[in-house]
Formats: structure tokens, C-alpha cells, sequence
């Protein structure tokens, strides 16, 4: 069973209630920072301080809960004043599709705009507490053979370290904590990123690495090429997961998988660790709900339906946006038709409707026209 098969089954099996679910494309974070560029939304927007001041920085707006729904919502709430300064400032609107929009999404989602930033303090400790200082130092390497940290060249990013301990043999370093009686290191994704913040500022080094996830398409075969599908199968399968994982939660997820693994895996390099991330990172959205009961009703209350049920008002009907109707496609609908429909709202005196991020799932899947089952009991025999 491939990888969408599997994902497919664990939606059938493991959601219960009334729902409509949709496929999303796959989003990659390397053609959305294009997108983001050459879309010029860097003009009025910045990333990390990097672009416009017009809006706000994206990277203080996104947070754990982010997902293709809440930038659907977020876009479409304040999409009349971002029309407004684009047209003040004289800039082009852009014109985006449903696949420049998964990219985008990748790209803000990989950016890691809400993950907590490294504390040194609590590095200091990490490094010490977990016996990293005992064998391997900060100048000199304490024991014979092992390098200090120094001489490390994976001190920018939390997944440059963890691809660079993958693929090197770790049958010493797991001997080594076996002869000690203390069991290896299990890292979390924060004390992961505090390590790095502590020894950037020991080796009086800044943080010039820039991780952008790679293909996702490409990482899904090597996904399978390196082995990773032969033993993520089944309760491992990493499809369909309720968690949603940053880059940092996937380097410490690797970090620790000594623990599970034969002592010299596969090496991966790090333009394959960029594709494999994007491949991990894109399938956790490759599937999207909502409730069309809800939906049907939020389309009325929200007077959708003066339009859009209005053949002479030149909307599209439902039937219309019938079978494509995704967060994605939403987004691409609001740049290309948002700036006419709000005219024509503005004639009838119909105020611009917000929706929240679950509003935005329900309504997206009341256009989308699947019909709704309700999951009967599964035979797992």
C-alpha cells in the first residue's frame, strides 16, 4: 500500500463524524519563497525584518496552530486592506494559483516563525547534563577520537546537526553511553535549538545557515529509496499523523532514532535531508476536513448566498466551484475575483465576512460538494 493509500484508509478508519475531506497539492517551501518574491509580496510584507513595512512581519503572525484553513482565513479577513495599500502604493495585485499557494504555505510554515528562539542558559545545561561536554568539549575533544565543537559545521540549524550525527557511524558514540551505564541522550526539539543558541555564542558564531526544505515530491522517493517506507508502516506510518511537526520536532525525531535503529543507518546528505523535510512536512496537510452541515449554514449566515445564489449577480454558483474548492483554492479564488466580489458586496450594502479557520474548513467543504458520510464501524479484522 503506497504512501496516499495509506493516508487515504487512516482518514477512513480514524475520523469520526460528519465531514467532507479534500486532497491538497503538495506545497514546496523552496518555490514559495520564490512565490513570495516575485508575487512582490516582499514589498508591503517581511520575514524575519527581511522586506516591506507596509504589513506586518509574517513571521510574528504565524503560530502553532497554523495551518492551510488559518491562512485561507487570515488572507481573506484582511484581504480588503491589503487591496487598498497595493492600489495606494501602486503595486501590481498578484495573481496567485492554488499551487503557488501551497507553496507559500510551506514556505511560511518552514520558516519556523513559531518556534520558540534558543535560550543559552538552558543550552548550557543540555550540553552538559546529557554528557555532550564529557567526551567531546568546546575547543579540545576531552576524549581520544572525538570532535570538539568547534569543528563542527552543523551549528546553524537544528536539522544540519541531526543529519550530520545520521550520517555519521554512531556505533562509538552508542558504545560509548552503553560502557558509561547512561543511556543515550533523548533531545527534544527545544533543547535541540538551545544547544545550537549556547554554542554559537561560546565559538562566537552567528546563525548563517538558512534551511529551506526541498521537493517534497522528490523526498517522497527517497523516502522510499533510503528505506524509511520499509519500517514507517503501519502504527509507524509517518502519513496522517495528528501532530504536526516543525523542522525542529523532525531533528530531534532523527536526533533520537538511535534508539530505534541499527547503529549505522543509511547516510543521507543534506540536500536529500532538504527533500525528505519537504516530503515530511507537505503530507501533514496533504488531507483537509471540514463539515458541509456547518458549512451550508455559515454560507447563509455570512450571506454568501446573496451572490452566490443569485444567477444574475454573475457569481459562480456551487455547482460551479463544485470538486475544487480546497484552503488552496480559496486562496487563489480571493486574488484573482476577491477585489470585484467586495465591489459588488460594497453595492448591496453587505459587509466583508471574516471567518475563523474552522468557518474557513466548513465553508470550503459545503463548495466543494463532496457528499458527507458519516463513518460506520470498522471491521479491523
Amino acid at each position: 500500500m503506497n504512501g496516499i493509500a495509506r493516508l487515504a484508509l487512516f482518514f477512513a478508519l480514524g475520523y469520526g463524524g460528519t465531514c467532507a475531506t479534500r486532497q491538497l497539492l503538495l506545497g514546496d517551501a523552496g518555490r514559495g519563497r520564490n512565490v513570495f518574491h516575485s508575487q512582490k509580496c516582499i514589498l508591503c510584507h517581511s520575514v524575519n525584518s527581511e522586506g516591506g513595512r507596509v504589513g506586518p512581519d509574517l513571521a510574528q503572525m504565524v503560530d502553532q496552530g497554523f495551518t492551510p484553513y488559518r491562512m485561507a482565513a487570515l488572507l481573506w479577513n484582511h484581504a480588503p486592506t491589503m487591496w487598498r495599500n497595493l492600489e495606494q502604493n501602486g503595486i501590481a495585485r498578484p495573481n496567485l494559483t492554488r499551487q503557488q499557494a501551497a507553496d507559500l504555505f510551506a514556505y511560511f510554515y518552514a520558516i519556523r516563525c513559531f518556534e520558540r528562539p534558543g535560550d543559552e542558559g538552558r543550552g548550557k545545561r543540555v550540553f552538559e547534563s546529557n554528557g555532550c561536554a564529557r567526551c567531546h568539549g568546546i575547543d579540545a575533544p576531552v576524549s581520544s577520537g572525538v570532535a570538539p565543537a568547534r569543528s563542527w559545521q552543523s551549528l546553524d540549524h537544528p536539522i544540519l546537526l541531526a543529519q550530520q550525527m545520521w550520517s555519521h557511524p554512531r556505533a562509538g558514540m552508542v558504545t560509548a553511553f552503553d560502557q558509561s551505564g547512561t543511556p543515550f541522550p533523548q533531545l527534544s526539539a527545544q533543547d535541540l535549538t538551545d544547544m545550537l543558541a549556547y554554542l554559537r555564542s561560546v565559538l562566537n558564531r552567528g546563525e548563517n545557515g538558512y534551511f529551506v526544505p526541498g521537493s517534497p515530491e522528490e523526498g517522497g522517493e527517497l523516502f522510499v529509496t533510503k528505506g524509511c517506507a520499509a519500517c514507517h508502516q503501519g502504527s509507524h506510518a509517518m502519513e496522517g499523523r495528528p501532530t504536526r511537526y516543525t523542522l525542529n520536532d523532525f531533528a530531534a525525531a532523527m536526533w533520537n532514532h538511535p534508539q530505534r535503529t541499527a547503529p549505522d543507518s543509511v547516510p543521507i546528505s543534506v540536500e536529500e535531508m532538504r527533500r525528505l523535510v519537504g516530503y515530511l512536512l507537505s503530507i501533514q496537510f496533504f488531507e483537509e476536513r471540514g463539515d458541509a452541515e456547518r458549512g451550508k449554514l455559515l454560507f447563509r449566515k455570512k450571506r454568501c448566498v446573496a451572490c452566490h445564489e443569485v444567477p444574475s449577480s454573475g457569481a459562480p454558483g456551487r455547482q460551479t466551484m463544485a470538486g475544487q474548492m480546497t484552503s488552496y483554492d480559496m486562496m487563489a479564488a480571493l486574488w484573482k475575483h476577491g477585489p470585484k466580489m467586495n465591489a459588488a458586496m460594497r453595492r448591496k450594502k453587505i459587509r466583508w465576512p471574516r471567518f475563523d479557520a474552522a468557518e474557513m474548513a466548513d465553508v470550503t467543504a459545503y463548495l466543494h460538494g463532496y457528499e458527507f458520510k458519516r463513518r460506520q464501524p470498522a471491521n479491523l479484522r
